[in-house]
């Protein structure tokens, strides 16, 4: 059975989008002079990014869980859920630019668990026809 393109790639997208996000409100020095010399500078604004920030971290937890209901496995939700928690505390609440950064990763983390666990479970699956 064929799985939908949303369903298979909610996390991913919403993982590229959070950490779009995320690097605007830190002010990544090159993603900045990029938005604003292609007219997007107005995304450079925390009125914009906390909207699309919360917007892509939902996104990343519902294809987390889409793909938990598909593998069984809770961790790489558990991960993203603390991960996308931590990029919106440090970004928006405490600042900091390292614990950020590791949440982040733990985001990207996250997701790569989500297909490797989809794959193996797939993988098993379709041996075990």
């Amino acid at each position: 059975m064929a799985k939908s393109f949303w369903k298979k790639n909610t996390d991913k997208i919403g993982v590229a989008g959070s950490i779009f996000a995320a690097l605007c409100c830190l002010g990544f020095p090159a993603l900045l002079s990029i938005l604003t010399a292609i007219g997007l500078g107005f995304l450079i604004n925390d009125v914009v990014l906390l909207p699309l920030l919360i917007v892509f971290l939902l996104m990343t937890l519902i294809g987390l869980a889409l793909g938990m209901r598909e593998h069984h496995r809770a961790s790489a939700l558990l991960i993203g859920i603390v991960s996308a928690a931590g990029v919106f505390i440090f970004v928006f609440i405490a600042f900091n630019k390292v614990l950020a950064g590791i949440s982040v990763a733990g985001l990207v983390t996250a997701s790569i668990l989500n297909v490797l666990f989809s794959r193996l479970s797939h993988n098993l699956a379709h041996h075990l026809e």
